[in-house]
């Protein structure tokens, strides 16, 4: 009887969420707000942002001496409050644009209206933040600090930039960061030393290379997302908006020119050689990928894992397993060539050295170990989030590989960016830019569940450390994700029983008999 009033609660509680929402969307009077251009709102919203981030005290861009060529004093300014307050009021103004013209957008392609011109879109949109410094973000100085690293011999796996010692790289380094190890493979450390190379070691110049790598990388994103929606045959103008032309990318991968860019650029390059059957050499592309930050090896395992066209298990394993020494051959290979080799896979858990309390794991976790520690039992904060963190590893590991066995080649990258979107979720902390990788790869199964769920996990991820404002805010947005949730559960349980089932197959006919007597009922294929 508790169980069953414990689950009525729950759902009446769902009810009312999704009541809520439904009653909160339709204040927007609907054919006002489809009359909005979505092009010159977004356009305004990018310039507002662009010219409030110009004031000298402006905290969303670094206001170092160096640290960018416009809107940065040579010395501390003293400030004006009411300066600092309309400045900072375009900002929260431009992004509210942003996301209201990016929504309209969404909703007017869902309609059925075609994007005529989305490329002058997107650069209209994105332009003006390339002429802001790095917004958001300070990750860009240490990519080039660690550059800078590399030119001279030294590691980036051994230490953070600290180790230059007196460098002008150094001063607009977050100091989070000056003695973390880099978590990013050898191939972005020798891009990355090649680019400071030819900059002729200026911090600045090396900043600005590493944002255009990371703009041509968005466009990139942009440009294979079209023909991957094209091959999948479906909406290519509503893959693209909710990729390319998605706020997330806009400005945590191209304005604040995080190397996620470069790393899913060549993830979604890499899985459109797949589908045209160049296989192998798309395998390596993603490889390649992964050598850029290590999350794009979960598209390796599906796409491995569906290289054959074959329906046997084993067969698909042995495809998989191919995969994977294909990619173990280009991290050693990369590593023998950056001279660093193989030190970043330690340095993995240097991102998790923060605690962020958007990150459901880490919420609990604190919350849950501060109650521990007031009542006298031997378990603090960081334990008891450390052990909460290894559960969380272990589910996803293990959600991983039931998508991979449950994949098809037509669902393998929804259920790849389902999979990644679950790995930020249920990891040590959430950037905005992680959710990127899950968002692009998503954009290509853009039905009406996932172009919802798209929009309420992008203007969720605006809250997480990039406004500047309270964390519950995120929360907010994590609600009205588990309402499209519900909204959808009935889809959502057909999609979740077909991959299960399909997995279910697999495991019977990779284990032996013996063992696959001994599994529990639900992890056994009915006979």
């Amino acid at each position: 009887m508790a169980t069953r009033l414990t689950w009525s609660s729950a759902t009446g509680i769902l009810v009312r969420l999704d009541r809520g929402v439904t009653r909160v969307s339709s204040w927007i009077p609907s054919d006002a707000f489809m009359e909005l251009n979505p092009l010159p709102v977004g356009f305004l919203g990018s310039v507002l942002v662009m010219l409030g981030s110009f004031q000298a005290n402006s905290p969303f861009t670094s206001k170092i001496p160096g640290s960018w060529y416009i809107g940065v004093p040579t010395s501390p300014h003293p400030g004006n409050l009411l300066v600092e307050l309309g400045a900072n009021t375009l900002v929260y103004l431009g992004l509210f644009l942003t996301g209201l013209a990016w929504v309209r957008l969404v909703a007017g392609v869902r309609r059925g209206e075609a994007v005529g011109r989305p490329w002058l879109l997107f650069w209209l949109w994105v332009l003006p933040l390339m002429v802001a410094g790095p917004l958001f973000s300070r990750d860009v100085y240490s990519y080039a600090a660690q550059g800078q690293m590399v030119s001279q011999g030294i590691s980036p796996y051994k230490g953070g930039p600290s180790l230059l010692g007196t460098s002008p790289f150094l001063p607009t380094v977050d100091p989070l960061w000056g003695s973390a190890r880099a978590p990013y493979g050898p191939l972005f450390l020798i891009a990355d030393g090649l680019l400071v190379t030819v900059s002729g070691h200026s911090p600045l110049l090396s900043v600005l290379l590493l944002r255009l790598v990371a703009l041509l990388s968005v466009v990139a994103i942009g440009f294979f997302v079209r023909r991957i929606a094209t091959i999948m045959r479906v909406n290519r103008d509503l893959a693209f908006v909710l990729s390319a032309a998605n706020p997330v990318l806009l400005y945590t991968f191209a304005s604040a020119g995080h190397n996620d860019a470069l790393m899913t650029a060549l993830m979604m390059a890499g899985i459109y050689l797949f589908l045209k059957d160049r296989r192998f050499l798309g395998i390596v592309v993603v490889a390649l990928a992964a050598s850029v930050k290590v999350p794009a090896i979960v598209a390796i395992g599906f796409m491995g894992y569906n290289w054959t066209r074959s329906s046997t298990v084993i067969d698909r394993m042995r495809g998989l397993l191919i995969a994977l020494m294909i990619t173990a051959a280009t991290f050693v290979l990369l590593g023998y060539a950056s001279h660093f080799g193989l030190g970043w896979i330690s340095a993995l858990s240097t991102p998790g050295s923060v605690l962020s309390f958007e990150d459901p794991i880490d919420a609990v976790g604190f919350a849950l170990g501060s109650l521990l520690k007031v009542a006298g039992l031997p378990a603090g904060p960081s334990l008891v989030v450390g052990g909460l963190r290894i559960i969380g590893d272990l589910i996803v590991l293990v959600v991983g590989a039931f998508a991979v066995l449950g994949s098809t080649g037509r669902t393998m990258l929804r259920l790849a960016g389902v999979t990644l979107i679950v790995t930020v979720v249920l990891g040590p902390v959430i950037w905005p830019w992680y959710l990127g990788w899950g968002i692009v790869l998503l954009s290509l199964g853009a039905g009406e569940l996932v172009s919802d769920f798209l929009i309420a996990l992008t203007l969720s991820a605006l809250p997480i450390d990039l406004l500047g404002l309270p964390t519950v805010l995120a929360w907010f947005g994590y609600l009205v994700l588990v309402v499209i949730v519900w909204r959808f559960r009935d889809h959502l349980a057909r999609e979740f029983k077909e991959a299960w089932s399909r997995a279910l197959l697999s495991l019977d006919e990779l284990l032996p008999a013996w063992i696959t007597g001994r599994l529990p009922a639900v992890l056994r294929v009915e006979r």
